[in-house]
């Protein structure tokens, strides 16, 4: 199975749960998207593996199910263990990717947990190629794997950080997370709803 065919049967699958959630909580398209805060028209795209979501609409399809990111991510079965301890051995989870970076989660079958973690790959090294930027109700921190990271925010000069440096920041700020050019940027991506 070549990559794209392995992407497209990822995204296939993230729709099948995303819409049987949806029929579980008994919503319509419409009522979905409206608690997510995005039309109706990307959420049938994503529900049919027609468009690959953003980081951002992940996060608001996971608030309008009443469910976590890792949780709407997790492609496996539940696990057995009712305790809190869950153990990743090699490689992350299948990333999530879009035009800048990559996420990969860690530990997806834990369940109710107040904060996620991810490996995060960033290959965008141009900010007038970047977008729109990131902003997103969440606490954020970054920890620099390899790779430089150049960090934009609204209200701040750049920072450039080398692997072992960290930023913790809030996400809600309009934000951009470059590589340095000719690199790829991995970190390690932490991050919790805010509270009140």
């Amino acid at each position: 199975m070549t990559v794209i065919e392995t992407e497209q049967t990822a995204l296939h699958a993230l729709g099948r749960k995303i819409k049987s959630r949806r029929i579980a909580l008994a919503l319509s398209q419409e009522a979905l998207a409206e608690r997510a805060g995005f039309a109706r028209s990307t959420l049938s795209k994503i529900e049919t593996g027609n468009l690959s979501p953003t980081f951002e609409i992940l996060l608001k399809l996971a608030r309008g199910l009443g469910t976590d990111l890792a949780e709407l991510l997790h492609s496996g079965s539940q696990s057995a263990l009712t305790g809190r301890m869950i153990v990743t051995r090699g490689a992350p989870g299948p990333a999530v990717t879009d035009d800048n970076s990559a996420l990969s989660p860690l530990a997806p079958q834990l369940r109710g947990r107040r904060f996620q973690s991810y490996v995060a790959e960033f290959t965008c090294t141009d900010i007038s190629e970047f977008g729109p930027w990131n902003s997103h109700a969440t606490e954020d921190f970054l920890y620099v794997l390899s790779g430089d990271l150049v960090f934009v925010s609204e209200g701040y000069e750049p920072e450039v950080l080398a692997p072992g440096d960290s930023i913790h920041f809030d996400g809600a700020m309009p934000h951009a997370c470059l590589a340095s050019p000719g690199q790829t940027c991995r970190c390690l991506y932490v991050f919790a709803d805010r509270v009140g």
